[in-house]
């Protein structure tokens, strides 16, 4: 007989609604992420843009297609240490306002 330890399943289940580190990494960025873990594709360049004007934050502009899907989908996230890293690390071609 297997004794089940007696914890009610939401109590389980409530950590896992709660993002482990909530305001470290961008919405924007999750989105992407979540796009790419279901299939869609970045496709090259990318682009670093300033957001607003030459002196404000700078954004990624991403395309993404999917080869079933006909219209490409743009997801823009700010520029931060996270992105950069994905970016860098996954050797993307990066078109800057300055290229």
């Amino acid at each position: 007989m297997v004794m089940a330890h007696s914890v009610p399943s939401e109590t389980r289940w409530d950590p896992l609604q709660q993002p482990a580190h909530p305001s470290a990494v961008e919405p924007q960025y999750r989105l992407l992420l979540a796009a790419l873990d279901l299939g869609w594709q970045i496709e090259e360049p990318v682009y670093l843009l300033p957001r607003w004007s030459d002196a404000g934050p700078r954004v990624y502009h991403f395309i993404l297609y999917k080869p079933q899907v006909t219209s490409p989908r743009l997801v823009t996230v700010p520029q931060g240490p996270d992105v950069d890293a994905y970016v860098r690390d996954s050797g993307l071609r990066v078109v800057t306002s300055h290229s």
